[in-house]
């Protein structure tokens, strides 16, 4: 379909109320969408700059886009203590996720909703924020943002972007849109060479290849020591079963059962949406094995000698990868593409992915050739995978100190983006 700006202009506006409906059907799960809808319509106002500074706007969508912020963010208050941030989001977990961010420099960080792309809240966004630079997280392509911004001569930057194969073919259904928007940024911060070469073919322009920000990301000593903590506690090896996703966790739970290691092993279940925790919990229910939730837990002393802990708490990946001995990577059981599988493997715990790992498909790829990654067919090899190398501690332990060699391959993105950013900075 070649829709044009002009006609995607015209659309949007028709599309608004149904972004309401949208709203208010996630918020039967997650009410927090019914919050800050000024922002999303432009019908309030946005935060304005602090007079006199330099501001680098930044929008991450929702909650891996806005962790990945962090080192990026980190660097641009070291090097430029007169810039202000402006950090925006689409979701409501992104949003509580930024708040992390914004704690690191309150007086200089400031945060809303980025509004949705008709041209009347687009301009108004750009009015009262005015931004002098930019920044958009991985492939957050609003025609309509972009258009506008170079328009007013923002220099933008796409960065730590991410394109694979599904995602380029969904895009390109429309390609007059997509190559006319993606002609928009100035710079484009690719993470890996595939990503390049299909975001050129989108229409991308002066591209550097940088790595991924989310490598770049130091596991937090608050939560490496709150898992020392932990860990004696639990008296059993842990498997960790990570960012599970819709579908994924029915088979996991089923496997652990039918494996028949409910009492010597514990399992830690953390599924990657907040709104899915009761959804899950209600299928350990049915499944008969004895679980805790996170939230219930407020030392480590009481825990007990449950088969499954639920990882029904946010902001504790880290802490739940330094808890554990094995990671499962959710993600990769269904058509998600697989999660994050750097950081388990930077605290130095091996990970089991499915078959579906096309977001991280060159990462995976590299984690198996070193030998810090395995990869099975289903939920069932994975659990009988995790449980054998729990049985072979030599195995088991050369695993992790590959895991976390092949971690270290992947940091540096951050200097990188910054000095790209640098050179942007500089022209405006």
């Amino acid at each position: 379909m070649n829709i044009s700006l002009r006609t995607y202009r015209l659309i949007i506006p028709l599309l608004l109320p149904l972004a309401a409906l949208y709203l208010l059907w996630r918020a039967r799960k997650q009410p927090d969408y019914l919050k800050h809808w000024s922002e999303r319509y432009a019908t309030g106002h946005f935060p304005a700059k602090r007079p006199g500074s330099f501001r680098i706007w930044i929008h991450a969508v929702s909650v891996g886009e806005t962790n990945a912020t962090r080192p990026l963010v980190t660097a641009i208050l070291k090097r430029w203590p007169e810039c202000d941030i402006l950090l925006t989001h689409m979701t409501p977990t992104g949003r509580d996720a930024g708040k992390k961010i914004v704690a690191l420099a309150p007086e200089r960080i400031r945060q809303c909703f980025l509004p949705y792309d008709a041209a009347y809240a687009v301009r108004k966004f750009y009015r009262e924020v005015q931004p002098d630079v930019g920044i958009i997280m991985e492939t957050e392509v609003w025609p309509m943002l972009l258009a506008v911004g170079r328009e007013l001569q923002i220099p933008l930057m796409l960065a730590n972007a991410r394109l694979s194969e599904k995602s380029f073919n969904q895009a390109m259904k429309f390609p007059r849109l997509m190559t006319e928007a993606m002609g928009q940024f100035s710079v484009v911060c690719a993470q890996a060479p595939s990503d390049a070469k299909r975001l050129q073919a989108m229409g991308a322009r002066d591209i550097t290849i940088t790595g991924s920000l989310k490598f770049d990301i130091q596991p937090p000593a608050q939560a490496l020591a709150k898992a020392r903590q932990w860990k004696p506690y639990f008296k059993r090896p842990v498997v960790l079963l990570a960012s599970t996703r819709d579908g994924e966790e029915a088979p996991l739970i089923e496997a652990i059962r039918a494996s028949g290691r409910t009492t010597d092993v514990c399992y830690l279940l953390v599924p990657r949406h907040p709104q899915r925790f009761a959804e899950v919990e209600e299928l350990l229910k049915k499944s008969g094995l004895s679980f805790v939730k996170r939230s219930t837990l407020s030392e480590p002393g009481e825990l007990g000698s449950e088969t499954v802990v639920l990882g029904d708490s946010m902001g504790e990946m880290f802490f739940y990868c330094a808890l554990a001995d094995v990671t499962i990577m959710g993600g990769s059981f269904g058509p998600f593409g697989c999660q994050n599988v750097i950081e388990p493997a930077s605290v130095g715990v091996p990970v089991i992915v499915g078959e579906s790992t096309f977001n991280f498909s060159e990462v995976v790829h590299h984690g198996l050739e070193k030998g810090a990654i395995v990869q099975v067919q289903d939920a069932e090899k994975a659990i009988a995978a995790a449980l054998d190398w729990l049985d072979h501690p030599q195995e088991l332990q050369s695993r992790r100190a590959r895991a976390e060699e092949f971690a270290k391959a992947y940091v540096g993105a951050t200097d990188r983006t910054m000095q790209v950013l640098e050179q942007l900075c500089r022209k405006k």
